[in-house]
């Protein structure tokens, strides 16, 4: 039933997944931005952060729960019985929260600019309720997780740039309707590419079955801080758009999307990672804390060796980047662009402490530091955005994803490893040859300072990472 892979195994077919699934995602992003201009751009991204906020509230840490509790079954029928129960709550919830959106949702200010795009982004909660792939990832068997995330990625990439224009219009629906139908198609793909090899595996499809109260409380009890976490957290996802449809015209959001939703493929990178750490680190902080704690060190090193340039590089050419997949059409998001690249680096950074608190059961120390971000992020792009507009939002989020970052530093200080230090103090040369280079080859195509830059540094950086990881596993290390 459980895959014996080594999480190498699992880091790469996801990494190959995440590869494909990105180029999709972006390639149906700037298509988009493009198709729509700015305030229909706009009010699709205030709907994409509706959803995501929808999404959460119905599943309510029921999945990260679901992954850490499955990868410690030993028996297949222990999993299907967990797994038929745990789908069973999650179709309460989703009923909980399309119950509550119906009424909250018209009372919101930009609903009246487009309400059945909020009303269709709000129902994909539906097919959540089947979404299990949360199985899969508890069972390590990534493949699958792999494939799902790169047949919804590549449905709706494809749905989005061969079929919108031809469906624009059709049943007197606008291109804006039939966005997030479009989605909702990609979403029921994907779902299927998991669950059918899942009820091979069970012996049967799960559907639905409420457990005891007993168990349901006991279920719920854990969930209550995951939940929490994982709502307060998508408020230092995407507020900064909510906050923008409200406060500003929708071009303003749709300019600064352009921006945002590129880098926040950094934070769902992590996410990804995190479907192939999250089991195994879960079992290793209950059985060795040395083993634990090297595995954390080392995956952290090397998501720190990818972050740290792409937020020097995004800083130092974000505007060139910019106006090269917009072909000019988005001015305004290159500023914005440059301040995010760092902002949404300290995210991610961030993510994986918290993640890794979750891993060891200390989710509830990761809900305070989570609290105070968000109200920082809320109180300064609220300051901010009547001045300053999508630039001003930046800057606010950037300081509230630092506070984050810091204080999940402090709390996870016993967890870093001498060795850790040691490596990221190495590459600071090849760091420092980045940013020469972007700046010497100014006259060049920004497509070739990218590439010239980045080979430098992996090659500068490849013999200090080599050693961290040397210097990590060797006897006596101080881990």
């Amino acid at each position: 039933m459980r895959n014996r892979q080594g999480v190498l195994y699992n880091l790469s077919v996801l990494a190959v997944g995440q590869v494909v699934a990105q180029l999709a995602n972006m390639a149906a992003l700037v298509y988009l931005a493009n198709y729509l201009g700015p305030s229909g751009f706009g009010i699709i991204q205030i709907g994409v952060a509706l959803m995501s906020y929808a999404l959460i509230a119905a599943e309510w840490g029921l999945m990260p729960l679901g992954i850490r509790e499955v990868s410690r079954f030993s028996e297949t029928k222990q999993v299907l019985n967990y797994a038929r129960e745990q789908t069973g709550l999650l179709a309460i919830q989703a009923l909980l929260v399309l119950t509550v959106g119906l009424l909250v949702l018209p009372r919101l200010p930009f609903y009246e600019h487009a309400p059945w795009v909020f009303l269709l982004y709000l129902a994909t909660i539906i097919p959540q309720v089947y979404t299990q792939i949360w199985i899969a990832i508890g069972l390590e068997r990534m493949t699958w997780v792999g494939t799902s995330r790169i047949v919804r990625s590549l449905t709706y990439a494809g749905l989005v740039v061969y079929a919108l224009q031809h469906l624009d219009g059709t049943f007197e629906m606008s291109a804006l309707l039939w966005i997030p139908i479009l989605f909702g198609i990609s979403m029921i793909l994907s779902n299927l590419v998991v669950n059918i090899p899942v009820a091979r595996w069970l012996g049967q499809f799960v559907h639905p079955r409420f457990p005891s109260w007993k168990e349901a409380r006991r279920r719920w009890g854990e969930t209550r801080s995951l939940g929490s976490n994982v709502l307060v957290l998508r408020v230092l996802f995407n507020i900064d758009i909510i906050l923008l449809g409200m406060l500003a015209a929708p071009q303003v959001a749709g300019n600064y999307a352009a921006a945002s939703r590129i880098m926040f493929l950094l934070v769902v990178a992590v996410e990804v990672l995190w479907a192939a750490l999250l089991p195994r680190l879960s079992r290793l902080a209950k059985e060795s804390r040395e083993l634990f704690l090297c595995s954390f060190n080392l995956y952290f090193g090397v998501v720190c060796a990818v972050l740290l340039p792409t937020a020097l590089g995004g800083f130092l050419l974000g505007p060139e980047f910019v106006e090269l997949i917009y072909r000019g059409k988005f001015p305004d998001a290159g500023p914005v662009f440059q301040v995010l690249a760092l902002s949404y680096s300290m995210l991610a950074l961030a993510t994986f402490l918290g993640n890794t608190l979750i891993a060891e059961d200390r989710q509830r120390r990761y809900f305070l530091p989570l609290i105070a971000s968000s109200l920082t992020a809320i109180v300064g792009v609220s300051i901010l955005v009547p001045d300053h507009l999508g630039l001003g939002a930046s800057w606010a989020m950037a300081i509230a994803h630092g506070l984050l970052l810091l204080v999940l530093v402090i709390l996870s200080r016993k967890n870093f490893a001498r060795e850790l230090g040691i490596a990221l103090l190495g590459i600071a040369p090849a760091l420092a040859a980045l940013a020469i280079l972007t700046q010497v080859l100014s006259a060049q195509h920004v497509l070739a300072r990218i590439a010239i830059a980045g080979l430098s540094y992996l090659a500068l950086a490849a013999w200090p990472m080599r050693q961290f990881r040397s210097r990590l596993r060797a006897p006596g290390n101080s881990v």
